[in-house]
């Protein structure tokens, strides 16, 4: 009876064992793929939205934000950008009142570890220094006014913004890389985006669930102007129409 006792109780010991380790690693692997697709959708929204990036408004890499300005779907005529409503050209200086239909996006770490997202419709006055963005009615529901959590369990959320231009060398264009500072983020072309996604089990002392990315997100107005120097439209922010 003792030895089979202790043989039972050595096979249950085991049993459960196998048991609570499989449930572990089942838990682990639910939540890490959980992470893995949130931080998926938030990338893949971000880079619909930056697809329409007009410029970039700020990118504050010690507070852990940035914020841009993109076209909607539904821009207004161009003679709305170039008159005023009494069919008088706006002036091409830098007091111009030209402004275009523009939805400002904006994204700020949180100290308990959220993202929060914020959306604002507006009227951009391109060529003023530095551009004058006021809110207005949305030119579609789309674009309304919006707050939310984008994120969550975000360990560390580092965005820097980087200018590019192109040197010529003889014959050939070289691109030239250079880092923005806050006062000159109107020259920037792309940021550089860090998602750190953690959760700590803490005294459990269970596996983490972790996620560590790193991406780039070009404006596509910016890249434009690299991508054709000398180049101009109706939209240029130094007023060459």
């Amino acid at each position: 009876m003792m030895v089979v006792v202790v043989v039972v109780s050595m096979i249950m010991g085991y049993a459960w064992h196998f048991f609570f380790s499989g449930r572990e690693t089942m838990r682990h692997t639910v939540s890490q793929s959980q992470i893995q697709l949130d931080t998926r959708l938030f990338l893949d929204n971000l880079e619909i939205e930056m697809a329409s990036c007009y410029a970039f408004s700020e990118v504050d890499t010690a507070n852990k934000k940035f914020a841009f300005y993109a076209f909607t779907f539904t821009p207004p005529h161009l003679d709305d950008v170039l008159y005023d409503t009494t069919g008088t050209p706006h002036s091409t200086g830098k007091d111009s009142n030209s402004a275009l239909s523009m939805v400002k996006y904006e994204y700020q770490w949180q100290t308990d570890g959220t993202v929060l997202k914020k959306r604002t419709p507006g009227l951009l006055k391109f060529l003023q220094e530095p551009m004058n963005f006021t809110e207005s009615t949305p030119t579609d529901v789309r674009y309304s006014t919006m707050q939310k959590t984008v994120l969550r369990d975000i360990a560390d959320f580092e965005v820097k913004a980087y200018s590019q231009k192109m040197q010529r060398d003889g014959e050939t264009l070289n691109p030239v890389i250079a880092p923005v500072t806050a006062d000159k983020i109107n020259e920037a072309a792309f940021i550089v985006l860090r998602i750190h996604t953690k959760i700590d089990e803490g005294s459990e002392k269970r596996r983490d669930e972790e996620l560590d990315i790193v991406t780039k997100f070009y404006s596509s107005v910016k890249l434009a102007e690299v991508a054709n120097p000398g180049h101009f439209s109706s939209t240029d922010s130094d007023g060459r129409f």
